[in-house]
């Protein structure tokens, strides 16, 4: 098998997930990181036992001690890295979301396809074994007809926990950190012809701290999305049928779920592989070692759908982007 050498783009909190994550999969590794800051660069590499630093994210990109990159800075720098990254031959695993705006996603789509490289958005909770389980179960008939989705990604914390979120020039908010979750889970079960989207939010000072979201589906399905950074609710997630539901509890991270029929309900635990970050590696490193520019799972046009469901979503509650020339 065919190693697959990664390398890092920013080791802040979520680098640590998927540094983690690559000593479980066979034929991955992680070969260098690049930061900013080359204390913090040396200090990453030091914890995960990584050979190679980079003082920048350019000096990685022209660097041979890689094949592919995963892109976890703040969503304000992901189109510019990936862009770079892709232009200097290097296969793109990117974080949620992918880019600010569907221009942006769309750039990079062809950008990939010209140079015939493998781009995905690393939206995990795609790949969950829980969640293959449910569409199991929805494809079976059981809960029958789905007639409505809800799901709820909210949390509240102070601004100085996380600076980043908050600061709308870095492309804070909840619709792109945790929204993007509860649109990404509605399109896994409802697709993505819909009729009309509604959106409501509490914005200040450019950021939205919790966004509500009201789809309604051609086939006359509704769901009710939300996200929130600035209010606590239950993490959880809903899909109801004309013969039952099923619940997914923390949805975004899922390793269970209840069925629910006639008022008995049915408890399965399907945990992921570990940290829940495995199963995405496994399939990117998969489609760069069989010469596939983009998963089946995770094709970069959903990327592409879920921008475009963003961009309404921020027209509607006022939020812009003017790094992005929006």
């Amino acid at each position: 098998m065919k190693e697959v050498r990664w390398g890092i783009a920013g080791p802040g909190d979520i680098a640590n997930k998927f540094a983690r994550a690559v000593a479980n999969v066979e034929g991955a590794t992680v070969t260098a990181v690049a930061s900013r800051s080359m204390e913090k660069g040396e200090e990453f590499a030091k914890k995960y036992g990584i050979e190679h630093v980079f003082e920048g994210y350019d000096k990685m990109a022209e660097s041979d001690v890689i094949d592919a990159v995963y892109i976890c800075t703040p969503h304000r720098f992901h189109y510019e890295i990936a862009k770079m990254y892709l232009e200097k031959g290097k296969h793109v695993l990117c974080e949620k979301s992918i880019c600010v705006n569907e221009e942006q996603i769309l750039d990079l789509q062809k950008c990939a396809k010209d140079k015939n490289l493998f781009l995905m958005e690393a939206m995990w909770t795609r790949f969950l074994p829980a969640l293959k389980e449910v569409r199991q179960v929805i494809e079976s008939g059981e809960i029958g007809e789905i007639r409505a989705v809800e799901a709820d990604f909210c949390f509240g914390i102070p601004t100085e926990a996380n600076p980043k979120l908050f600061d709308v020039s870095l492309a804070g908010g909840a619709t792109l950190d945790v929204g993007v979750y509860s649109l990404t889970f509605a399109s896994m079960f409802l697709g993505d012809d819909y009729e009309k989207l509604y959106a409501v939010a509490d914005v200040k000072e450019g950021v939205d701290l919790h966004t509500v979201i009201l789809i309604k589906y051609k086939n006359g399905a509704i769901a009710n999305l939300s996200g929130g950074i600035g209010v606590n609710k239950p993490e959880g997630a809903y899909i109801y049928g004309t013969k039952g539901q099923i619940f997914v509890p923390a949805f975004f991270a899922a390793s269970e779920y209840d069925v629910v029929i006639d008022n008995e309900t049915k408890h399965v635990k399907k945990p992921p592989i570990a940290g829940g970050f495995e199963e995405e590696i496994i399939e990117a490193c998969s489609c760069i070692r069989n010469g596939k520019t983009e998963s089946d799972i995770m094709p970069v046009e959903q990327s592409v759908r879920i921008c475009r469901q963003m961009d309404e979503v921020r027209r509607q509650i006022g939020v812009r982007y003017d790094f992005a020339g929006e």
